[in-house]
């Protein structure tokens, strides 16, 4: 697969060159075509060694230079393949140093969704317990300046938790609210704690 993907990249210049906006079926045929194998690359991507770790890895950054608009599929692949903290924050340092700072923060808040999600997104942090996810969460914060990236993180599976230090979490939001970074603010703002005036947790299934 890697192979394949390569040697579409390979001739990327003279398949656009002969078939760019041509008709529906071949319009940018090289980056459809490598965004659609990289889908199917991703979901198909299980447990691997440190070996096959690397090379993916790289096949990932290369794709990356070859087309910086693909970022958040980059990411997603990188994510799936990231075993720490380190490991994650390293993709959000490669993506700071080479994207647009808008550009960056609208890749950030897809990265964000993709952290938070149960579908093996991230393996790393799907195995975490609530108490390390929501340190994970602080140290993104606090230590990396990187609240946007962990948001969806606390609000789909720390706030939610009835195991969570409830003063802490208010404390944090209340810090989001007031943030500078005007998306940030919008999602704590617009974001509604599910805890009860009793301490206890809304259940939104009932």
């Amino acid at each position: 697969m890697v192979d394949f993907i390569q040697s579409i990249i390979d001739y990327e210049k003279e398949l656009d060159s002969n078939q760019n906006a041509i008709d529906d079926q071949n319009d940018l045929p090289v980056y459809h075509r490598i965004n659609n194998l990289l889908d199917l690359f991703i979901a198909s991507i299980g447990q691997i060694d440190l070996q096959q770790r690397l090379c993916f890895r790289l096949f990932a950054l290369s794709i990356f230079q070859f087309e910086i608009t693909m970022a958040a599929l980059i990411g997603k692949l990188l994510m799936k393949l990231a075993q720490n903290k380190e490991d994650l924050e390293e993709i959000l340092i490669t993506f700071q140093q080479h994207l647009p700072s808008v550009y960056f923060e609208h890749t950030l808040i897809k990265l964000a969704s993709n952290l938070s999600a149960n579908d093996g997104s991230c393996f790393f942090v799907q195995q975490l317990s609530v108490d390390e996810k929501f340190q994970l969460a602080l140290w993104f914060i606090n230590e990396k300046n990187q609240p946007l990236f962990v948001f969806d993180l606390l609000k789909d599976h720390v706030f939610n938790k009835t195991s969570v230090d409830k003063q802490q979490c208010q404390i944090l939001l209340c810090q989001m609210r007031q943030s500078k970074n005007l998306l940030l603010r919008q999602q704590a703002l617009e974001y509604t704690v599910p805890w009860k005036k009793d301490g206890t947790i809304r259940d939104d299934n009932k």
